[in-house]
């Protein structure tokens, strides 16, 4: 076992230092604890170590969790999980089409995100959000994103709604109510809905992030927004919860089984996820499990069911990757188990003459949202925003990975059709259509200034005209350079489509920013 765990130590090796944030580490077999340790830094304002006890903000993790409450009151038969969401939160719009709480738990019910509204609507990365502030934005909504049950699109908004549920059927906040029926049954006592962010939390680890500069800043959202995110817990307390899928002490095996059923959309296609829970093969053996990022936090709990093995990780630098780190310790445990890993493709050197032509703009047709890709130094980019920007290496004439991101890119000819295929680990790659970027010319950029406005976020952005081009500007947020992408339309904090009225003149724009499609923005006269 030495080996094994110096091995899994090797992992975290670039980490274990006092002058680096880091991780804590559980590894769960048989039921047991046979491994956990502290990587790095919990605190640098008092020079306190990560520890298996240290408290994080574990982001999404905190999904199956208001999707159990929402399963414990199914059984208790105080509402059911094909309830119409109206039925407890009228204040949502009815969009001619059913929304079910089953569809909040799956992702699948076409609400926009919360996070992509609260940005557009003018909200600061550190401003503080609550639920109550989600819960205006969702019911100014007047479109989905698609019909409800006929995709998969991951939501937070939808798991803030259900936390309302839960709060608005059981009489009781989410914290009070998984604290009562969750947390002390199962001994979680470290463990908290975190709907205060003033409160005072033991052995709290800061969240980071870099400085271009060299060196760290505090990273540590500011949230009063429960369900969706905001669960502080130990990885001490999540192997307890971990354990709870196999003894099923709380909630028993209708629960259970509730929270591993992965959805299934209107046209028979199954998903991979269930209730706040990821249903996957790795390496040929089912697991199930989630992640989480949110600021300076990371998160990661895989659980292998059949070796009734898990690994949990909490981290709190935010360039770190813990489902990759939590793969990399399964590898080492269950080498017997796991089926051959696919080779790691041999990387190759493309001259600049060979990558140049990959470069350039390229269309989603079904959302308009675009992938950009750059050369820079003599090396092919991916753009995923202005200030997010992924190296690109050769695999072949025609593939690419990104370094240091589960992401693959494969260029394909398709009838004579030009598409770059991404897949960004589901398996399911996106595909865009090369677009012909036109050139706008300075006087025609004029056709575009105004101010623009949105009803359902009450919010207003402005389109200027500088010597850079087009910019797109709110008072609270950065300015963007518009670049253009296809006719009318322009990449800057997103993909803007302008339309134009009978006349032939601009009268808005739809917005997409990935999980939010075509919000309206009206331009003001």
């Amino acid at each position: 076992m030495s080996d094994m765990t110096n091995q899994v130590d090797a992992i975290f090796a670039q980490w274990d230092r006092t002058n680096s944030p880091g991780c804590s580490l559980a590894v769960m077999q048989d039921g047991e604890m046979i491994y956990s340790r502290g990587y790095g830094m919990a605190n640098f304002d008092y020079d306190l170590a990560i520890r298996p006890n240290s408290v994080f903000h574990i982001a999404s993790i905190s999904k199956q969790f208001a999707a159990f409450a929402i399963a414990l009151l199914d059984q208790a038969g105080k509402l059911s999980v094909d309830d119409d969401i109206r039925k407890y939160i009228p204040e949502m719009p009815d969009y001619g089409d059913v929304i079910t709480i089953r569809m909040l738990a799956h992702h699948t019910s076409g609400l926009r995100d919360q996070w992509d509204l609260l940005h557009m609507a003018g909200w600061r990365e550190n401003d503080l959000k609550t639920n109550a502030d989600v819960l205006y934005l969702a019911s100014k909504q007047q479109e989905l994103n698609f019909k409800p049950n006929d995709e998969y699109l991951y939501s937070n908004t939808g798991y803030t709604l259900l936390g309302l549920i839960v709060e608005r059927v059981s009489g009781q906040t989410l914290r009070e109510f998984t604290t009562e029926h969750i947390f002390k049954p199962l001994e979680m006592n470290d463990t908290h809905f975190h709907d205060d962010f003033e409160m005072i939390v033991k052995n709290r680890a800061y969240g980071y992030s870099p400085r271009p500069e060299g060196g760290y800043r505090i990273s540590i959202p500011l949230f009063d927004t429960v369900g969706a995110t905001s669960l502080f817990s130990t990885v001490e307390d999540l192997a307890r919860w971990e354990q709870n899928f196999f003894h099923k002490r709380v909630g028993g095996e209708q629960v259970i089984n509730l929270m591993l059923k992965p959805g299934i959309l209107n046209n028979g296609e199954a998903i991979d996820y269930a209730f706040g829970i990821r249903v996957i093969n790795y390496r040929g053996v089912p697991t199930f499990g989630h992640s989480g990022a949110d600021a300076g936090y990371r998160s990661d709990f895989l659980c292998f069911p059949d070796q009734r093995f898990a690994v949990i990780i909490f981290c709190n630098l935010s360039t770190m990757i813990p489902s990759i780190l939590s793969k990399k310790v399964a590898d080492i445990y269950l080498a017997a188990d796991l089926q051959a890993a696919e080779a790691e493709p041999e990387k190759i050197t493309l001259s600049e003459e060979q990558l140049a032509p990959r470069a350039g703009v390229y269309r989603d047709p079904k959302t308009s949202g675009t992938r950009r890709l750059e050369m820079r130094d003599g090396q092919l980019w991916a753009v995923i925003f202005d200030d997010f920007v992924l190296p690109l290496a050769a695999t072949s004439p025609e593939t690419f990975e990104a370094q240091g991101y589960p992401v693959k890119i494969a260029f394909v000819d398709n009838g004579g059709k030009r598409e770059l295929h991404e897949d960004m680990g589901s398996g399911k790659p996106t595909i865009y259509e090369w677009s012909d970027a036109p050139t706008v010319t300075p006087e025609q950029y004029l056709e575009f200034v105004g101010s623009y406005y949105s009803v359902e976020l009450d919010t207003q952005y402005h389109v200027e005209r500088t010597e850079q081009g087009l910019i797109f500007r709110h008072y609270k947020h950065k300015p963007q350079v518009l670049t253009p992408t296809a006719v009318d339309a322009f990449f800057g904090a997103g993909d803007l489509q302008f339309t134009r009225d009978a006349a032939g003149k601009i009268d808005g724009f739809t917005w997409f920013t990935g999980r939010v499609r075509k919000q309206r923005f009206d331009r003001v006269k």
